[in-house]
């Protein structure tokens, strides 16, 4: 890694494996005069190394929840999972429970690269906020998510569950 000190500036450019990323050029530039935050990619062809660092930029979407009169713009990123709830869609953060505009088949054909993958009828989660997942008594594979909460991944929906870690399965949470 090569870093360079300018006396209020600081340009890091080095290799590493990054969100996915394996052996791509990163520079990250301190730009104190700017007046909002961007990246750029700059890439010869579009291979599966330039995918996966548009994708890990495309997680910092952001959504508007409701609940109980109050508004909140929040980070699809933040979602542990979604809920359909008296046709209602519900999204579950750490910090609470906000009502969005979505059907979940919308929300998946919008945000599925994002990591969202299908669990039940009623369910989809957000595949980088699992921390494990173990079997049941009966068969059914529980999914322990970062803050605690268990829910039940549904046996008719394993195989696009298990095709979607497979597929991401040497990127980083």
């Amino acid at each position: 890694m090569a870093v360079i000190i300018d006396y209020g500036q600081i340009r890091v450019v080095y290799k590493n494996d990054f969100y996915g990323v394996r052996n791509m050029l990163i520079k990250k530039i301190l730009e104190p005069d700017i007046t909002e935050n961007y990246a750029e990619i700059h890439y010869k062809e579009l291979n599966q190394e330039v995918l996966d660092a548009i994708h890990y930029f495309e997680k910092k979407k952001l959504l508007l929840g409701k609940n109980n009169g109050e508004t909140k713009l929040f980070s699809l990123s933040d979602i542990l999972f979604c809920e359909i709830v008296d046709r209602k869609c519900f999204s579950y953060l750490k910090d609470g429970v906000w009502q969005i505009d979505f059907s979940l088949q919308s929300f998946l054909e919008e945000y599925a690269t994002n990591g969202f993958v299908r669990i039940s009828k009623s369910m989809i989660v957000n595949i980088y906020k699992i921390d494990y997942m173990k079997t049941d008594v009966s068969m059914r594979m529980k999914l322990i998510l970062e803050n605690g909460e268990c829910i039940i991944l549904n046996r008719a929906y394993r195989r696009g569950f298990y095709a979607l870690l497979e597929k991401i399965g040497g990127e980083d949470r």
